[in-house]
């Protein structure tokens, strides 16, 4: 119905097709760099293999520790009753972590001790253990701050920085040293594009934003004035 509509008249409907032809026309300038955005972004995204994004091919497990030796922990559980007990361990030691909110709580399982920071040679030397490369420590820093780059994670953190190809950096828990997160070469050209993608050009993570809603209807808004040319492009040049 809305297709006919146009050849109702010659001069009305070549004055909707002069109109809706500025509009598609304008419409693909504005769209231009973020279509390119959407398109490229994209295309990165799948040729990188999420393996390597991730780092899981530079990740190796820790030795399962013997719990066969631990203590009960209910005396502990009695003398934090808000807390929520988790089983961990600092290297192959058994660990009884104790969780409220943020606050983070360990002992050993074995002597039911408070469990001290780790000194920087026990993180080094857990950074080893967990890493499956074979290059060196480039630098290692205890950050009160967590980077951007892994913005969800909670400080204190140790991270730790290995001079391999990956460019790859490891953040460790600064009383277990368990391995947090992993971030690669690979990982931080996925997090822009993934920006680019989303145009969540603060916290990368939010893609229900005005901004994203307002240019995909444009977008749609774009193709739909295209379809509607089309038959009209047909018919023009199969008269020619």
């Amino acid at each position: 119905m809305v297709l006919s509509s146009f050849w109702v008249s010659p001069l009305t409907s070549l004055a909707r097709l002069s109109f809706w032809r500025r509009v598609h026309k304008y419409l693909g300038w504005v769209l231009l760099l973020q279509l390119i955005g959407w398109f490229g972004s994209g295309l990165v995204m799948s040729l990188l293999p999420i393996e390597q994004v991730r780092g899981e091919h530079l990740r190796r497990a820790l030795a399962t520790p013997d719990w066969s030796q631990a203590i009960s922990p209910a005396p502990l559980a009695q003398q934090l009753p808000h807390h929520q007990l988790k089983l961990s361990q600092q290297g192959i030691t058994p660990v009884y972590q104790f969780s409220k909110d943020k606050e983070q709580l360990y002992y050993s399982a074995l002597t039911a001790e408070v469990i001290a920071p780790l000194t920087e040679a026990q993180v080094k030397d857990l950074a080893r253990r967990q890493y499956q490369g074979s290059a060196e420590i480039d630098k290692m820093q205890y950050m009160q701050q967590a980077p951007f780059e892994v913005r969800h994670l909670t400080a204190p953190l140790w991270q730790v920085q290995f001079a391999d190809e990956d460019n790859s950096s490891f953040y460790l828990e600064e009383y277990t040293g368990k391995l947090l997160s992993v971030r690669t070469a690979n990982w931080r050209v996925f997090d822009f594009v993934w920006m680019l993608h989303i145009m969540d050009y603060e916290n990368r993570e939010d893609f229900n934003h005005p901004l994203l809603i307002v240019f995909s209807a444009t977008a749609l808004f774009f193709t739909l004035t295209g379809a509607l040319l089309l038959p009209w492009r047909r018919k023009k040049r199969n008269r020619s």
